[in-house]
C-alpha cells in the first residue's frame, strides 16, 4: 500500500508540475469553440431599424498557442477575424471592454493577481465597414 501511495503521489506531482508555465501558473485553456467574451450595444443611429452591435470572442482550434476568432455583428452585416495574445502570454484570458468611439470594443487581458487591463485588439464598425486591428503590442 505504502508503494502504490507513493507512485500515486509522485505522478500527480509530475502531472501538475508539467502543467505550470513560466509564472507557476497551471495553463487552463478553453475547449475550441467555446464563447470566452462577449460585449453587445444597441446602434443608435438608426432610427428605422433596431440594430445591434456585438462582438464575441470565441476559443480557435489552436487555443493553446493563444489563437481566438472574432465574430462581429453590426445590424444584419456580419465579419470574422482572429487574433493572436501575444507571445509568453498565450493562457491569458481574452476580456472585452467598451471602446472610446462609438461602436468600437477594445479585447484585451488582464494577468493573473494584477487588475490592469492590457489593450490588445480593436474591433470597430460602422454601416460601411467593419475594422479589427491590433493596437499595442506586448512581450512576456
Amino acid at each position: 500500500m505504502r508503494k502504490q501511495g507513493f507512485l500515486f503521489i509522485f505522478f500527480s506531482v509530475t502531472f501538475i508540475t508539467s502543467c505550470k508555465n513560466n509564472n507557476g501558473a497551471i495553463k487552463n485553456f478553453p475547449k475550441p469553440g467555446s464563447l470566452i467574451a462577449s460585449a453587445e450595444m444597441p446602434v443608435t443611429d438608426d432610427a428605422l431599424n433596431k440594430f445591434t452591435f456585438s462582438v464575441k470572442v470565441i476559443a480557435d482550434s489552436n487555443v493553446k498557442e493563444g489563437v481566438y476568432d472574432v465574430d462581429v455583428d453590426y445590424g444584419p452585416n456580419f465579419a470574422e477575424g482572429k487574433f493572436t495574445m501575444p507571445k509568453g502570454g498565450e493562457d491569458f484570458r481574452p476580456v472585452v471592454r467598451k471602446g472610446k468611439t462609438p461602436y468600437t470594443y477594445i479585447i484585451g487581458f488582464k494577468i493573473p493577481e494584477d487588475t490592469t487591463f492590457y489593450d490588445y485588439f480593436e474591433v470597430s464598425s460602422s454601416k460601411a465597414n467593419t475594422k479589427m486591428q491590433y493596437i499595442k503590442a506586448y512581450t512576456f
